[in-house]
């Protein structure tokens, strides 16, 4: 038989008759004071619960939210250096393209010497690392070639293939920059999926906590 729970006044609570009916009926009587602590009770359980979940909730968020951060700031500074390397890069094949019309195609005739300008100008405009490393080995061996014909010093030739390979190294880096772009997007989309999976929890968590707050001080007054 299952017992039943009744609730009384602490001035009928006091009557015989009513406890001696009771017990034969197979029921508890609560008192107001019983009835108030076991209501204080439940909102304290209830808050504890709520509390650490929002807790571990909101530590997760916030972690998520800080690397997010962290992750645009990256971006932005990923953004700044390959503008940088992309002026170093036109440097020098400025640099290279002055020695070459200073130094040499004066010396070569018009087919050679609009091989090597045009060899360069493709060069230039080559934004693929290995394309790029492939169209620089044929414009040096060109180079070489010509120069030497023409009775160019070898110092020369060296300088300019220094310009053609400084200016080789910038594209790779930025090559290798836009791959770790790539990956912080993919890292950013799947942790912005997570805070908006998790901020409605949250919020949900906090209002709770809230209303649980407040019953519970209404209550304990009511207890005390």
């Amino acid at each position: 038989m299952v017992d039943r729970i009744i609730y009384l006044s602490n001035s009928t609570a006091n009557s015989d008759t009513v406890n001696e009916s009771s017990e034969e009926a197979g029921t508890k009587i609560l008192t107001t004071g019983e009835l108030v602590s076991g209501v204080v009770e439940k909102h304290r359980r209830f808050l504890e619960e709520y509390k650490k979940e929002f807790e571990e909730l909101d530590g997760r968020l916030g972690q998520i939210e800080g690397e997010v951060k962290s992750a645009r700031d990256s971006r932005n500074q990923m953004k700044e250096r390959k503008e940088i390397l992309r002026e170093k890069r036109q440097q020098f094949y400025h640099q290279a393209e002055g020695l070459l019309e200073k130094e040499l195609l004066p010396k070569l005739d018009p087919m050679p010497a609009d091989k090597l300008q045009e060899d360069l100008k493709k060069l230039k405009g080559q934004a693929e690392p290995s394309e790029e490393q492939r169209l620089a080995g044929e414009f040096k061996e060109n180079l070489r070639e010509f120069a030497q014909g023409a009775g160019l010093e070898e110092s020369i030739i060296l300088q300019i293939e220094v310009k053609i390979d400084e200016a080789l190294n910038p594209n790779l880096e930025i090559k290798k920059i836009e791959e770790d772009e790539k990956q912080l997007e993919e890292d950013d989309g799947s942790k912005s999926q997570e805070i908006s999976k998790g901020k409605p929890q949250h919020k949900w968590l906090n209002s709770k906590i809230k209303s649980h707050e407040d019953a519970l001080r209404y209550w304990e007054k009511m207890e005390g």
